[in-house]
């Protein structure tokens, strides 16, 4: 079994899977999954391995397409004083598409799943199957990467600024087509969109990110986006502290210029887009929750130290 998943493992890091870009998307994440993180706790894992979840069928991951971050200045109202001022807001259009991993092994996706599916693999779950569908939860995160400090911006929900937004982006298509912010786009994840697909942008829903008062000083930095699949490791530090990490996508940005007269021409996509693990807080009430993860067998041997 070992050889067949090396084998499936080596096609689906050279299987890409990504829609078309157009209309000014210049980026996508395309997808990325490795069999040992389709396995999840399907696999047994020693003290001291890193733990994989949530593992197939309840792993998932979409495709995150995005035009370069922008600047706009515009009139905003603060809702609780009533006024108006004139301020420069930043944001990120992007799309999303729910992606099916396993057509990541190519013409080896039917042993793939023959794998993923064995019965001798499945967990002792004793804790009932949760109802309904995952959440997808987007999640933008505007980091400062300049010499000193990092600066860290949350995505905002503002209305007044999706409009604007929304006529500045979309004005040309806006009667078939609805520009989402960070609430509106929490969304069960359902039927994944196949890479044979011949229009896979027509499952697309479209979103937008926004941050008010970045320092203009900022010269390099990154957005982070999570929320697009709910992969999740769990290690040990070397203070012995468990580490939550889930997996998120990076893109870095650079942006030459001075705070004098900024001009969002300035804004320049460094790299491609990476998926990789990043450090998170949680709160775990089940008991035994790493034996359980690890999927040790009761019946395992132990061996005592001489």
């Amino acid at each position: 079994m070992a050889a067949v998943l090396s084998l499936c493992a080596e096609q689906a890091s050279a299987q890409l899977i990504r829609a078309p870009l157009d209309t000014g998307f210049v980026r996508t994440s395309s997808i990325s999954m490795t069999v040992d993180e389709m396995l999840g706790s399907q696999k047994s894992r020693l003290t001291g391995e890193p733990i994989l979840g949530p593992g197939y069928p309840a792993l998932w991951i979409a495709e995150v397409q995005y035009k370069p971050v922008r600047h706009l200045f515009m009139n905003v109202t603060d809702p609780a004083t009533r006024q108006t001022k004139r301020e420069l807001v930043w944001y990120m259009i992007y799309r999303v598409i729910p992606r099916d991993y396993t057509e990541l092994a190519g013409d080896s996706r039917d042993s793939l799943l023959d794998k993923l599916q064995n019965p001798n693999l499945k967990p002792d779950n004793t804790i009932d199957n949760p109802e309904g569908f995952p959440l997808q939860v987007p999640r933008f995160v505007l980091r400062g990467d300049d010499d000193g400090e990092q600066q860290f911006y949350q995505d905002e929900v503002n209305l007044q600024i999706q409009r604007s937004v929304f006529v500045r982006e979309f004005k040309e298509r806006s009667a078939d087509l609805r520009l989402l912010n960070s609430v509106q786009a929490i969304s069960e994840v359902i039927n994944p969109v196949s890479v044979t697909d011949p229009n896979p942008l027509q499952s697309a829903a479209y979103g937008v990110a926004v941050w008010r008062n970045v320092d203009p000083k900022i010269d390099y930095l990154t957005v982070i986006m999570s929320g697009f699949s709910n992969a999740y490791r769990i290690s040990q530090n070397d203070a012995g502290e468990t580490i939550f990490e889930h997996k998120v996508i990076e893109q870095k940005f650079g942006r030459p210029g001075d705070i004098y007269n900024q001009q969002e021409s300035e804004f320049r996509v460094v790299g491609n887009p990476q998926w990789h693990y990043r450090q998170r807080r949680a709160n775990v009430s089940v008991p035994q929750f790493q034996d359980i993860l690890r999927n040790v067998p009761a019946t395992a041997a132990v061996t005592e130290a001489p």
